[in-house]
Parts: C-alpha cells; sequence; structure tokens
C-alpha cells in the first residue's frame, strides 16, 4: 500500500512539474530564473524510486546468486550555488521499502546544458548489524559502513521541482570471511527521484 502511494506521490509531483512549466511565460532562451544566485543555500526533499540488484558469489568463491528488488528512499538535502554553473549538495536519506539504511551522500554538479545538471559523488551508507548465511557454519564480517559512488542527471523542470535519474554502486565488497576469499558481494541501483526545493 505504500509502495502504491508514494508511486502516485511521484507521479503526481511529475504532473505538476510539468503543468507548472508549460504555464511559466519567461524566455526560453534565458532560463537563469530556474536555478538560485551564486553563493547562495537551497534547501528540500527528495523521493527516488528504482531498481536494486545485489550480487554474492558464495563464500567459496564459486557460484552465487543475483537479486533485483525495488527500493524507494525518502531524502532531506541542502544545496549550495557555488557559481552560475557548478552546485554542491548533501542528502540524508532513509530507505522507506526493503531497507532503512541510513544514507549521507556528497554530490558535485555541473550545469552543462538549459535546465540539465550532471553530478558525482560519494555516499557513505550504514547498514547495521547483517548477518549472511551460505548454509555452513561460517560467521562472515557484513560492513556496517559501506561507501558508495554516484553518478547522475538532474532536470530542472520548474524552479523548485526536478527530476532526478542516479546510478549507485558499492565501492568495496559487503562481505568477508576469515581464512576463506572474500565474496563478490556488490549492489548496484538505478533510481528516478522527484525533488521539491522549499
Amino acid at each position: 500500500m505504500m509502495k502504491k502511494n508514494l508511486l502516485a506521490a511521484m507521479l503526481l509531483a511529475i504532473s505538476c512539474a510539468l503543468f507548472t512549466n508549460a504555464q511559466e511565460k519567461k524566455s526560453t532562451e534565458d532560463l537563469s530564473y530556474l536555478f538560485p544566485q551564486p553563493k547562495s543555500w537551497d534547501f528540500g526533499i527528495q523521493i527516488n524510486q528504482g531498481l536494486q540488484t545485489t550480487s554474492y558469489s558464495n563464500f567459496a568463491g564459486q557460484g552465487g546468486f543475483t537479486q533485483t528488488d525495488g527500493i524507494s528512499r525518502l531524502a532531506l538535502f541542502t544545496q549550495y550555488q557555488i557559481n552560475e554553473k557548478s552546485n554542491l549538495k548533501v542528502e540524508l536519506s532513509v530507505g522507506l521499502v526493503y531497507s532503512f539504511a541510513p544514507t549521507v551522500s556528497f554530490q558535485y554538479g555541473y550545469q552543462f546544458a538549459p535546465r540539465w545538471t550532471a553530478y558525482a559523488g560519494l555516499a557513505i551508507e550504514y547498514t547495521g548489524d547483517h548477518r549472511f548465511f551460505d548454509g555452513r557454519e561460517n560467521d562472515p564480517q557484513y560492513r556496517s559502513i559501506m561507501p558508495k559512488a554516484q553518478i547522475g542527471v538532474r532536470y530542472q523542470a520548474s524552479k523548485s521541482i526536478f527530476l532526478d535519474l542516479r546510478y549507485e554502486r558499492d565501492i568495496l565488497n559487503r562481505t568477508k570471511i576469515q581464512g576463506l576469499p572474500s565474496s563478490i558481494g556488490k549492489i548496484n541501483t538505478v533510481t528516478l527521484g522527484v525533488g521539491i526545493k522549499f
């Protein structure tokens, strides 16, 4: 039920963004009004929905599995506009479906075309105390802190609403057992988000 409500909220936000964009009477040649002035701050909220793929070998280094799950994340963010083209964004997000996993993200963005900003970032995820059972009497060490690399693009639909397409990947393997090869365990995530600046 919650997942359906979140999807409906995203569709409503996208519809509002498109409607707002159509109603704006600003010149298409000067879209600077969409972005904050240099050396200024923005604050807002963002929701991302997408898919994450988890791949593991077993702890002997052979075989394994791949699993894909739907995810939803809610984030609060602040963004600092360095100059007309560049910005820094900090997000604090939590999972709403599948895993809570509080995460802080640091992103550098560059506006490469009207309305479009490309960005790259580093995220630090707290995964908590997990145990992974592989059918043997092993006690795997599951990393509780996971650094993740991010790349993505944002589309500024209106002055206050933007869309965010993001790819995220674990930097380190998720699990390790002493005396055995590290498992090849990483999570890849693709999400589409809607953000609102206050």
